[in-house]
């Protein structure tokens, strides 16, 4: 009984926590610059067509289809293809996912307030079953 009664408050301090960090209410912390999303999620949000689904990939190692543009990821902050309106929806993805990572902390510095990220990149989107495409003209633009 004396175990049972400690996992219940242990459960009912872990919920606890949680929800306040889940909802940026502990002390100390900030909301998340950007969205985590995993294949499924990441592959949802692009039939938004408001959305910009952007390649941060360099160099080019492959895309996904719907792809609008290809912007190195270190040089995104001043790209102007980037929508002027910082409220659209980006969508960033990479070949692993620390490049759209970096990508989406700088546009959040830049005023960008609606970022999500392919976690795992294009590894993770080919893991789950999903197609990657190399154009080769796409490649040729980025290496020229």
């Amino acid at each position: 009984m004396k175990s049972r009664s400690r996992l219940i408050v242990t459960a009912a301090v872990m919920g606890l926590f949680a929800g306040l960090v889940g909802a940026g209410g502990a002390e100390g912390t900030a909301p998340e610059a950007f969205t985590r999303l995993d294949p499924a999620a990441f592959e949802e949000r692009m039939k938004n067509e408001q959305a910009m689904v952007i390649n941060v990939h360099v160099p080019y190692e492959g895309e996904l289809a719907g792809t609008d543009a290809f912007i190195p990821y270190d040089k995104i902050k001043d790209d102007p293809r980037l929508p002027k309106d910082k409220g659209t929806e980006l969508l960033l993805y990479c070949r692993s996912g620390h490049m759209s990572e970096e990508a989406a902390v700088d546009l959040h510095d830049a005023g960008y307030t609606n970022i999500a990220h392919l976690e795992g990149g294009m590894k993770a989107w080919e893991a789950s079953g999903r197609q990657v495409i190399y154009n080769p003209e796409h490649a040729a633009k980025q290496t020229g």
